[in-house]
């Protein structure tokens, strides 16, 4: 399949700019209430692990769901340009995902960068909302949140929506790396670390219903009577 450059300047200069309203959520989010059940490896997220990172403290305080306003040009805007139709799910060489790759370096790579993919037919539906943002909230994006360019996939895993983005590429199988091959992986409580097989579970995309009270914790103590709450419900992908 052939190369094409195709630089940030050009993606805005050269594709309409679409705002779309999404919040990103990390795959361990509330991984402190699995624990409770039986440990798993991760950081230890209670509920705030959603929204856009720098807001999540706001998040435990009561102040509203860090929900965000990316700004960007639509993948399939920029895939139809380099000669992929719209609602594409397999080119004619055969590539059926979309691969992902940051100039972010990582040891659970051996160095190399993180990466990640989706399904072309994603990538290629309008509808789906797919960015390549370099806006946050009306404002170019900063250093933390992917400066100068990154992917946002609204209803999927945050871990898919890749920041500092330096190069995609259409493959045929779903991307390699080791956060969509040994890692975010749903597995039932019988799975150890010592008998686990990573190839009988497809990588996550999907999230269940997230309902979260936020002005309580499960240790909280309250006196008898009315009580006042802030809570959340976010729904992704087809779960809902």
């Amino acid at each position: 399949m052939s190369e094409f450059l195709l630089g940030f300047a050009m993606i805005q200069r050269m594709l309409p700019k679409y705002s779309v309203t999404a919040t990103l959520q990390c795959a361990g989010n509330r991984r402190t209430a699995m624990s409770k059940i039986k440990t798993v490896k991760g950081v230890g997220w209670d509920v705030s692990a959603i929204g856009n990172g720098s807001l999540s403290s706001g998040m435990r305080r009561g102040e509203g769901m860090p929900t965000s306003i990316w700004g960007g040009a639509k993948l399939s805007d920029v895939l139809e340009l380099v000669g992929i139709p719209k609602l594409t799910s397999v080119t004619r060489f055969g590539g059926r995902h979309v691969e992902f790759i940051s100039v972010d370096k990582c040891k659970e790579e051996n160095g190399g960068p993180y990466k990640a993919s989706i399904p072309l037919s994603q990538a290629t539906n309008p509808e789906a909302d797919v960015l390549l943002a370099y806006e946050m909230n009306g404002e170019p994006l900063n250093r933390d949140h992917g400066y100068p360019l990154r992917v946002v996939v609204p209803s999927v895993i945050g871990a898919r929506s890749v920041k500092w983005l330096e190069d995609i590429n259409i493959i045929a199988e779903e991307c390699q790396g080791l956060f969509m091959q040994k890692d975010y992986k749903m597995f039932p409580p019988s799975v150890n670390w010592d008998n686990i097989d990573w190839s009988t579970r497809r990588p996550q995309m999907d999230f269940p219903v997230q309902c979260v009270i936020c002005s309580l914790e499960d240790v909280s103590t309250v006196k008898p009577g009315k009580q006042d709450q802030e809570r959340f419900a976010v729904q992704t992908g087809e779960t809902a």
